[in-house]
C-alpha cells in the first residue's frame, strides 16, 4: 500500500493514529481513495493478515467509508464476509457481533440483495447472518425501507427461504419479528416452531406480547430510541480509539488485577466514567491494551446466569443491545 494520510500505520500495536482519523473526516474526498485501497489490501490478504495481530488500520478505514455512506466498499466489505470463519473473525474480531451490521447498512445505498444472500446463505458464519438480518432494521429505522417489505421478507424466510435444519438465525428471526412489530408474523412464528425449526422457550414472548398490544406506528417510534439501529456515525468513527488504540491508566487508581479483567473491554462502570472525566488532568501513564478478538466458541457456551441457554442465545443479545 501506498498510503499518504495513514503514512507510518500499515501496522501499529500503541497508539492509535487519531489525528489521521480526524483529518480523514474533514477531508472526505482525499481520504476515500485511500481508504478503498486499504480495503482491497485487505482482502486481497486476507488469509494473511488476519493472523497479525498488528494489522488493525483496516479498522478505521472501514468505519470511515461506511461514516461516509461510501457504497464502493460494500463489495469490497461482502467479499471479507466470504471468507471462512476463523479469518472473518481474525480481521474483525468484536466487530462480527457489534457493529457490523451498521457497517453493511451504511455502505448498502440501498441494495439488500447482497444482505439477503448473506442471510439466506447457511454456509455463512450464523452470526454475521443475523448481522445481516439486523442490517434490514436499520435500514427500516432509517427510513429506507418500509415495514410492509420486512414482513413479507420476514415470511419469505420463514417459508422456504431459510434452511429447514437449526440455524442460530432461526432463533434470532422472531426477535427481528418483534422489534418492527410482529403483526402479519405470528402464524408463521407458530407454524416455525410446530416444525421444530424455533424452539418457543427462546422467542422472547415478553417482547412480542407487549408489542402486540401497541400499534405499528407506536413500535416504529420506539426503534427510533434503540441506539444501535442507526447508520455508522462520527461518534461511532472516534470511539474506535477506545479499543483499537491505547487506553490511559492512572497508576493510584489501577492495579494489575483490575488489568486482567477482560470485562474493562466491553464495559463501562462508575469508576470508568469517573476516570474518563479526570483522565486530562492527572494521567501520567500510557499502557497499550492490544486489541482482543472476539472468540465465537465463547458464544457458544452455556450462559453463566444459569439459564440453562448458551450465551448467544441469553444474556449476549441482553448485552449487546444495551
Amino acid at each position: 500500500m501506498k498510503l499518504k494520510i495513514f503514512k507510518g500505520y500499515e501496522r501499529f500495536d500503541d497508539l492509535y493514529p487519531s489525528e489521521q482519523v480526524k483529518y480523514a473526516l474533514e477531508h472526505k474526498d482525499e481520504a476515500i481513495p485511500e481508504l478503498l485501497e486499504i480495503l482491497e489490501y485487505t482482502i486481497n490478504n486476507a488469509e494473511d493478515l488476519f493472523k497479525d495481530n498488528k494489522y488493525l488500520i483496516h479498522f478505521p478505514a472501514i468505519y470511515l467509508l461506511a461514516y461516509f455512506r461510501e457504497k464502493r466498499a460494500y463489495k469490497g466489505i461482502i467479499q471479507l464476509l466470504s471468507f471462512r470463519d476463523d479469518v472473518i473473525y481474525g480481521l474483525l474480531g468484536d466487530t462480527v457481533t457489534e457493529e457490523l451490521k451498521n457497517i453493511l447498512a451504511s455502505v448498502c445505498d440501498g441494495d439488500i440483495n447482497p444482505l439477503k444472500r448473506i442471510i439466506e446463505n447457511s454456509l455463512i458464519d450464523e452470526f454475521v447472518r443475523c448481522e445481516a438480518l439486523e442490517a434490514l432494521l436499520i435500514l427500516l429505522n432509517e427510513e429506507k425501507l418500509k415495514r410492509e417489505e420486512l414482513v413479507f421478507y420476514f415470511k419469505e424466510l420463514m417459508n422456504g427461504k431459510l434452511e429447514k435444519d437449526y440455524s442460530y438465525i432461526w432463533e434470532f428471526l422472531p426477535t427481528c419479528c418483534g422489534l418492527i412489530h410482529p403483526k402479519g408474523l405470528i402464524d408463521d412464528i407458530q407454524q416455525a416452531i410446530q416444525d421444530g425449526k424455533i424452539d418457543a422457550f427462546l422467542v422472547d414472548w415478553d417482547l412480542i406480547d407487549t408489542n402486540l398490544k401497541k400499534t405499528s406506528k407506536e413500535i416504529l417510534r420506539e426503534l427510533k430510541n434503540e441506539k444501535n439501529y442507526f447508520f455508522i456515525s462520527k461518534e461511532d468513527v472516534l470511539s474506535l480509539e477506545e479499543w483499537v488504540g491505547g487506553f490511559y491508566f492512572i497508576d493510584e487508581h489501577y492495579d494489575d488485577d483490575w488489568l486482567e479483567n477482560e470485562e474493562i473491554y466491553h464495559t463501562r462502570d462508575e469508576k470508568t466514567d469517573e476516570y474518563e472525566l479526570n483522565r486530562d488532568k492527572c494521567c501520567n501513564k500510557l499502557i497499550s491494551i492490544p486489541f482482543i478478538k472476539c472468540s465465537k466458541e465463547n458464544l457458544n457456551t452455556l450462559c453463566s446466569c444459569g439459564s440453562g441457554k448458551k450465551y448467544k442465545n441469553c444474556c449476549f443479545w441482553k448485552e449487546k443491545n444495551k
